[in-house]
């Protein structure tokens, strides 16, 4: 072999060589991951997306119906009803937002809280008259407004009825019952007698009233359910911090939220609740508060806000109830039965921090989800 030939072939090799080294740093170059940069003071929500039963769904129009912020909205099947917040008057409109209708001009200044009755014809509305609390009866029908009596604490309506469940608390006397009425509050029975104060009073079912303390990341809560043909008095859920919750239609089921004592490391559950001898308890995949969920119809379907971050600097509830913190939501759909979670709607670009709910909404049909968003103020509909 000459030595041109040996020349040609060394510089052949050499090509190759250095072709092989450039691919080389070229690949390993795009293979390079940089760590995302993150802050150590939000923690990913677990997203139901790392489930085998999570799925995608088709994206629904979410668009704001409302043409100022809005508080206290209820559905009657048909239309939504709800107050502004400006000055207390009531509108009602379409799903979509069509057909807006003022259907209450009466200007409400300082209205803490309403309570719509299960036909939404009435309500109860508590107002702060000079930092007391007063609560008031208002039929829509016969344009009448009924004072309750002063030592009404928490009341709540039954869930078919024109009938409220309450605790009654005089400081005079001592006496603290819970106690049923009519609308009007005349023909009342009273149900338990307690010594404790500050309670929640629910209707889940009408069979039995639920009674709790109230909620905190950092003292316990406790739930008792009051048969009101029997009079059992029944611990549904024993002491647990962090405890809201939320019942399902039936009142057989209770969606709630525990922490741990210092209101981190928040969790979603579900018990079931009409055999106490053999209650069932599920920790969801997922995390979020009762009051940023509805159930749906079928009594085994949530809808809810999902953060995609909540900072574990948060006391939960509380900061959530103080609006010391605020969440960036997406929608879903979760099925309690087989554990599928479809993410009905994930904001994107311009909205990605957009909506943050309550008050979630889900009519009879349930073609739309309805929340008021805490971002603005203003009532949204999402098409499902």
């Amino acid at each position: 072999m000459s030595l041109k030939t040996i020349l040609i072939i060394l510089i052949s090799l050499l090509v190759v060589v250095i072709g092989v080294l450039v691919v080389y740093n070229l690949l390993s170059d795009d293979e390079i991951v940089t760590p995302p940069t993150s802050n150590p003071e939000q923690i990913p929500v677990s997203d139901p997306t790392t489930s085998q039963t999570a799925k995608s769904s088709y994206q629904g129009r979410l668009i704001p119906i409302s043409q100022e912020p809005v508080s206290y909205p209820t559905t009657d099947g048909r239309k939504v009803k709800y107050y502004s917040t400006n000055n207390g008057n009531v509108f009602e409109s379409n799903f979509d937002g069509s057909e807006l209708t003022r259907i209450s001009s009466i200007v409400l200044d300082n209205l803490i809280k309403a309570l719509w009755s299960p036909n939404r014809d009435k309500v109860i509305a508590i107002f702060d008259e000079n930092g007391q609390a007063k609560k008031y009866l208002y039929d829509y029908n016969t344009k009448i407004s009924t004072a309750l009596d002063k030592n009404i604490q928490w009341v709540n309506w039954s869930p078919k009825e024109d009938r409220i469940a309450y605790q009654y608390y005089n400081s005079v006397n001592q006496d603290n019952n819970i106690s049923i009425a009519g609308a009007n509050s005349l023909d009342w029975t009273n149900i338990f007698q307690t010594r404790m104060k500050d309670l929640i009073v629910e209707w889940p079912d009408s069979n039995k009233v639920a009674i709790r303390t109230k909620p905190s990341g950092l003292a316990q809560s406790v739930v008792y359910t009051i048969d009101l043909a029997t009079g059992d008095f029944q611990k549904i859920i024993d002491q647990t911090y962090g405890l809201t919750l939320l019942w399902s239609p039936l009142g057989d089921k209770v969606l709630y939220s525990e922490t741990d004592n210092t209101g981190k490391n928040l969790k979603l559950k579900t018990i079931a609740v009409g055999d106490l001898g053999n209650q069932t308890v599920k920790e969801l995949d997922l995390m979020t508060l009762p009051e940023k969920c509805v159930w749906s119809q079928d009594n085994r379907t949530i809808f809810c806000a999902i953060p995609r971050s909540i900072s574990n600097l948060a006391i939960l509830p509380d900061d959530y109830y103080k609006k010391k913190i605020s969440f960036n939501d997406d929608f879903w759909r979760i099925n309690l039965d087989t554990g599928e979670a479809i993410k009905i709607y994930e904001a994107k670009g311009s909205e990605v921090n957009a909506y943050n709910a309550k008050e979630l909404i889900l009519p009879p049909l349930e073609d739309y989800l309805l929340f008021i968003n805490q971002k603005d103020g203003l009532l949204y509909s999402l098409e499902l």
